[in-house]
């Protein structure tokens, strides 16, 4: 009987290593499994929390006796279990189903019990992924089958586990499908809909100091149109941390950062702003910025459950009253980069778009905040205006993009307009006779931008990539 035990004390960057090595004996997809749904430890101060914090990670990699290679590894944040290079479960550290890799389809699971799937489509890339929601009986067959298969690992080790190992399991045992649908009803009462985040900020905790969007005007977004905007009161929104810790319990760890929800939460007032910042830091430790090297190491070490950052969208039409010393004074609390929906750098598309700012008032943002210390987070509306308004919106897009002085801490995110039936765009569109781009053509047209940017070297560059809103689940 084949048995390797891979077991460490090391930092959490030597140990991730470790596992990056083991994932290659089972195949690049088991890989990709864990790329998907790995996350550095983020922060909870509670006992229930504090009294695993002498959690020791390891990695069992082991041949059972039906020839099976199970490799179970074991995080501060969570908990994966693989067999051979066709399955793999993620679940947190409390236990909960947190994503599936099985036979070449990636399932995530969101924290109001829906599971998203996606597998790679005729078309190369992001953009041609498939995907689509499972249907209720779908999600309880599979989670049902991922708490079958972590109860049955026990039985199949040849040799018995160490404690870590039967810890991990141990907390995993106390979850089961029905109490994942319970907890399905405990969080839509915790949060109204969480619609969207960015995609590096799949793994924030989300905190919702408003609800809604205090314009919700836009024509080709509808994600707050079922909610009035509400901004919480210092007092509730000190509750709503408290319950949101709560709710999570252990596995509030697997959250890397904080985003401060929802659609333009930074439209509040300074004084009130701060105060919400200010109630943050008082339940959460957030890594100071501008640390490095050992001073870095050193912190997190003297703080080994925390949060990497505030973040959270912005607009350039409610905030133009915020100033660079507003801005400088987030930023001291945590707030690390927003992200701002330009949409385009046309000022006629964006008039159809419904978007009441110009691309100076942009420019005249960015400005304030790359010079108050916070990072941007830039998104481009793919496809929108169809093939009447696309000279102008790559042209003008591109000139807006190199006028903003981006650098390696950015994001340019590219994200494909996603014209629901019955939105006010189309109706617009509709009444316009625009003639909607198809895939190919949205392709073209991102690839037609990005050969206008002039962003520098790559090394001082920001970073591009692919905004998908049918992906996202929380």
């Amino acid at each position: 009987m084949a048995n390797e035990l891979y077991y460490t004390r090391r930092k959490r960057e030597d140990l991730r290593e470790l596992f990056r090595g083991s994932c290659t004996a089972v195949g690049q997809r088991a890989v990709l499994a864990r790329k998907v749904f790995s996350a550095q430890a983020s922060n909870l101060r509670s006992n229930e929390r504090e009294k695993r914090e002498d959690l020791n990670l390891g990695i069992l990699r082991q041949a059972t006796t039906d020839g099976a290679q199970l490799i179970l590894n074991v995080r501060r944040e969570s908990t994966v279990i693989m067999e051979n290079d066709t399955r793999a479960y993620t679940f947190d550290a409390a236990g909960r189903l947190v994503g599936v890799f099985l036979d070449g389809k990636n399932y995530r699971r969101s924290l109001d019990n829906r599971i998203l799937v996606k597998q790679s489509g005729a078309r190369k890339g992001l953009a041609g992924r498939l995907r689509r929601m499972l249907t209720p009986a779908e999600v309880h067959e599979l989670e049902t089958r991922a708490y079958a298969f972590a109860r049955e690992i026990l039985a199949r080790f040849a040799t018995p586990l160490d404690a870590e190992f039967r810890d991990a399991l141990a907390w995993i045992d106390t979850y089961d499908a029905a109490r994942l649908e319970r907890e399905r009803v405990q969080f839509q009462t915790l949060y109204r809909p969480v619609s969207i985040l960015p995609p590096d900020q799949y793994l924030a905790l989300y905190l919702q100091a408003t609800e809604g969007c205090s314009y919700n005007e836009c024509s080709f977004c509808g994600l707050y149109r079922d909610r009035r905007f509400h901004a919480k009161s210092v007092a509730e929104f000190r509750q709503h941390i408290e319950n949101v810790r709560a709710f999570f319990g252990d596995g509030i760890s697997l959250r890397r950062t904080i985003f401060l929800g929802d659609a333009n939460a930074l439209m509040l007032p300074q004084a009130r702003l701060v105060e919400r910042f200010d109630a943050v830091n008082a339940a959460f430790e957030i890594m100071p910025r501008n640390l490095s090297g050992a001073a870095r190491r050193a912190w997190a070490d003297a703080h080994p459950i925390h949060f990497h950052g505030i973040y959270s969208f912005i607009d350039a039409f409610t905030t133009k009253r915020k100033s660079v010393q507003d801005f400088a004074a987030l930023a001291e609390r945590g707030l690390r980069r927003v992200y701002i929906g330009l949409e385009s750098g046309d000022p006629a598309l964006l008039e159809f778009l419904g978007k009441p700012n110009r691309p100076e008032d942009v420019i005249a943002l960015v400005k304030h905040l790359k010079a108050s210390g916070v990072a941007v987070g830039i998104i481009i509306l793919i496809g929108a205006g169809g093939m009447e308004y696309q000279a102008g919106h790559i042209r003008e897009t591109a000139n807006l993009v190199n006028a903003l002085g981006l650098d390696s801490n950015d994001l340019i995110y590219f994200s494909e307009l996603v014209d629901y039936p019955g939105s006010t765009y189309a109706e617009y569109a509709r009444q316009a006779g625009l003639h909607a781009l198809s895939a190919q053509e949205m392709q073209a047209q991102q690839a037609q931008m990005r050969a206008g940017f002039v962003l520098g070297d790559a090394k001082h560059a920001p970073k591009i990539s692919y905004y998908d809103l049918r992906e996202f689940v929380y």
